[in-house]
């Protein structure tokens, strides 16, 4: 009695190559929604996300060569799109595309574990992030907004405020850890 050990084992596909144009086509079909979303997530303004979105998968086609195909493509997309996202935040502080530059500050430094592998694991983190600054004081948030949307520096903000430059960067400093602790807490094990 022969048994026919073929049609019992299923072929595992062929991870995507995104070195194939076509493929990489297909990829940036699949990816291009989730993508968006996550750029959204991360505290681009709903305006730029199109445009940043453009530059991840411009950015991923450039470097296709050096991705490994047996790791996952979204993944490695949100990765790149999380440091255009720190890039623009340091960049363009005054005319910044960003809703809260406080909030992308933090997302920006989120481990890939957090992420999810679709919309929902960037939707918990936005929301997260919006109740943990929701619940600062109101000078702890009106600091933020001067120092990330206004795009004052520490001495302006210094002089305005009456308090030294070093002053104001430390209670900065306390503010976003105190947004990283919320949102850690709200998120649970996985953002650690």
């Amino acid at each position: 009695m022969s048994v026919d050990v073929s049609s019992q084992h299923a072929e595992t596909p062929e991870p995507p190559d995104p070195d194939d144009v076509d493929m990489f086509s297909e990829l940036v079909r699949e990816h291009q929604a989730g993508l968006r979303a996550f750029i959204r997530a991360l505290g681009a303004e709903e305006e730029w996300v199109d445009d940043l979105a453009q530059e991840v998968f411009v950015t991923a086609f450039r470097k296709r060569a050096v991705f490994d195909n047996s790791k996952d493509f979204g993944r490695w997309l949100r990765g790149i799109a999380r440091r255009l996202v720190a890039n623009e935040r340091r960049k363009h502080a005054r005319r910044s595309r960003l809703v809260h530059g406080a909030l992308a500050e933090v997302l920006t430094e989120v481990p890939d574990e957090v992420e999810g592998a679709d919309d929902t694991g960037s939707e918990r983190l936005s929301e997260a992030l919006q109740r943990c600054v929701e619940q600062l004081p109101e000078r702890s948030r009106a600091l933020l907004r001067r120092r990330y949307e206004g795009g004052e520096n520490a001495t302006t903000l210094a002089q305005a405020l009456q308090q030294s430059a070093e002053a104001i960067r430390q209670s900065l400093t306390r503010i976003r850890l105190a947004v990283r602790r919320c949102v850690e807490g709200r998120l649970g094990e996985a953002w650690k």
